[in-house]
């Protein structure tokens, strides 16, 4: 589909106007898909692909997300893309229209950080929206998050969780009512306890926020500073759901492996048996599990392949172990 260009996007893909709840529902109907992130440290993987299109499990790793979202009833998904943007609409578009969501891909043409995306995105979205981290896998409580923050009447709501590393990550101190007091160590004291929690990369904004997002920028160190300087609400919803950083090529294949051998289960993930997980005209090789072979990939007759993910359409002449072979040949070993 041909873009459009405005105000420094390329917008593809169009949409009905959605209202802004469905109706008889609580759900919200507008979420931001963030896939716009550059993906340095899941190189070479990511020369081939943006981070959100890496696949697991033979899945763009951002259609994780959409599943999520339309549990939560969202049925309209805008996505900004930036690096290898060309390919988000066609890799997401199939996925998001099969869950019945509308899908918008706003093509940045400079990296706008989150707070720019979600700025820039507000004439798509309704009053209040989810806003999603693409190149992240997890599973949180969208609906109880966004109970919080209408229960709060917060501005922002963020979804946290717990990690022992909070303080060398950058915590987010939430009391027990659920608001944010501090973040980053910045901000003063609060009355009473806090909990130092780690930012998910998944919240709940309300449109009221627009003045204070920057045209540039991070929601965090721009936008959540200048609401608490100002005494505004912000809430911090501490979710347990699985929350996993696909971030390096050791973690990629990590969250590859245990979907695939069932350690970690997913709703509406079937786990192959054996913990293989290939087409079946390249079960003729010796596959040796966990293995993820994607739809398409050719394996030479006899190769040997172990504790490895080949994506769609790569071929495989010589035996691999401990490594992810993309669709154009990169190969990236697992430490």
């Amino acid at each position: 589909m041909e873009g459009v260009a405005t105000a420094g996007f390329i917008v593809t893909g169009t949409h009905p106007l959605q209202p802004e709840r469905a109706p008889g529902s609580d759900a919200l109907v507008h979420a931001l898909l963030l896939c716009a992130g550059l993906g340095t440290r899941l190189r070479p993987l990511t020369d081939e692909r943006p981070k959100p299109l890496v696949p697991v499990l033979g899945r763009p790793l951002a259609d994780f997300a959409l599943a999520q979202l339309a549990d939560a009833g969202v049925r309209h998904v805008v996505a900004n893309a930036f690096h290898l943007g060309e390919q988000i609409e066609p890799a997401l578009a199939p996925h998001a229209a099969g869950r019945g969501q509308g899908l918008t891909v706003l093509r940045e043409a400079t990296l706008l950080g989150t707070g720019g995306a979600i700025r820039n995105a507000l004439p798509h979205l309704g009053d209040t929206f989810f806003v999603f981290n693409g190149d992240v896998l997890a599973r949180p409580d969208l609906r109880g998050a966004l109970a919080l923050h209408r229960a709060t009447g917060a501005a922002m709501t963020l979804v946290l969780r717990d990690d022992p590393r909070a303080a060398a990550l950058g915590a987010i101190d939430v009391d027990a009512s659920g608001r944010v007091r501090r973040i980053l160590g910045e901000g003063p004291p609060a009355p009473e306890a806090v909990r130092a929690c780690v930012f998910t990369g998944i919240y709940v904004v309300s449109a009221s926020v627009a003045d204070d997002l920057p045209v540039e920028g991070c929601v965090v160190r721009h936008t959540l500073r200048r609401l608490l300087a100002r005494g505004v609400t912000v809430a911090g919803f501490v979710d347990d759901g699985p929350w996993f950083d696909l971030g390096t090529v050791d973690r990629y294949v990590e969250a590859n492996f245990a979907l695939v051998t069932g350690s970690l289960r997913w709703p509406g993930v079937a786990v192959p048996a054996g913990g293989v997980l290939a087409p079946e005209d390249a079960r003729s090789s010796r596959l040796l599990a966990p293995v993820v072979i994607g739809d398409g990939a050719v394996l030479a007759p006899g190769v040997r392949i172990e504790r490895a993910v080949v994506w769609d359409g790569a071929r495989c002449d010589a035996d691999l172990e401990g490594a992810v072979l993309t669709s154009a040949g990169r190969r990236a070993n697992v430490s």
